[in-house]
């Protein structure tokens, strides 16, 4: 059993989800550190939107969320083309109208990225207004921009510091976890000296058919939201999965069904089959 798999980059959010689950299904088990990146994460190819509605018949026939349900949960593009021209605004909105309809135990990933939360449940804040990392770290990064001259070093802070590393795990409330809690433990944002916006995204585990293509549009979509509101260019977007699982099977699924959708994925993609 290897150490790591890494995977050549891949063009797209939809190529990357391809990629890795073929090489799930082709590497032992388990697998430990998945890696791989997506080169642009704003782009689609021909053969995207008809893979993803491939997969999101599947998920409603089989009873598990559609890809924008997951990446919505990662970021909010509704509320978004509804209230984003005022970032304020378009927070406002999610904890006002979004987030009592979608949150459960521990609630959403948007929600932990834009606020924080003492021990006992309260919002922290930061004068009279919620401390929200997600708009910290905008504002960090803006400065960062037009403010040279520039390094790279200077991007390396460590997790403690909420402005360019941001922890999506708390380990008071989720350590009782044994599943069900969040698999999203941290994301990482670097800039070059070209401006150019990373983002590196660290699951503890990474559930390929139920989750993980959702996740990267979502990311995506974060990674997009995050460099336009800063000034950046967006590039890569890497994930590190600790442990990738590909669920092959479930309760309201059959191991033979998701693998015929995966064999129908990866032919759209131009995948030998």
């Amino acid at each position: 059993m290897a150490n790591s798999v890494g995977l050549p980059d891949a063009q797209s959010a939809v190529a990357a989800w391809l990629q890795a689950t073929r090489a799930l299904q082709d590497t032992p088990k388990p697998v430990y550190n998945l890696v791989y990146s997506v080169s642009d994460p704003t782009k689609k190819l021909s053969m995207d939107n008809d893979i993803i509605a491939s997969f999101n018949k599947f998920a409603l026939d089989h009873e598990f969320h559609t890809t924008d349900t997951v990446a919505n949960t990662i970021f909010p593009l509704d509320t978004y083309r509804a209230y984003g021209a005022d970032r304020t605004e378009f927070y406002e909105a999610y904890h006002r109208t979004v987030l009592p309809k979608v949150r459960k135990t521990w609630g959403t990933y948007f929600e932990r990225l834009t606020i924080r939360r003492n021990d006992n449940g309260t919002p922290m804040l930061k004068g009279n207004a919620l401390l929200n990392p997600l708009e910290i770290l905008i504002l960090k990064l803006k400065r960062r921009i037009e403010d040279p001259p520039k390094t790279t070093t200077h991007y390396e802070i460590s997790p403690g510091d909420i402005a360019l590393e941001v922890a999506t795990y708390n380990p008071l409330h989720d350590c009782n976890y044994q599943i069900g809690g969040p698999c999203l433990s941290h994301v990482s944002f670097k800039i070059d000296r070209n401006d150019v916006l990373r983002l590196t995204a660290f699951y503890r585990s990474h559930w390929y058919i139920e989750r993980a293509l959702g996740n990267l549009i979502g990311l995506a979509r974060l990674q997009w939201f995050v460099a336009n509101a800063a000034g950046a260019k967006v590039g890569p977007l890497t994930i590190i999965a600790a442990e990738a699982v590909l669920d092959i099977s479930s309760k309201h699924r059959s191991a033979s069904d998701t693998k015929a959708m995966l064999k129908e994925c990866w032919a759209t993609g131009g995948m030998a089959i």
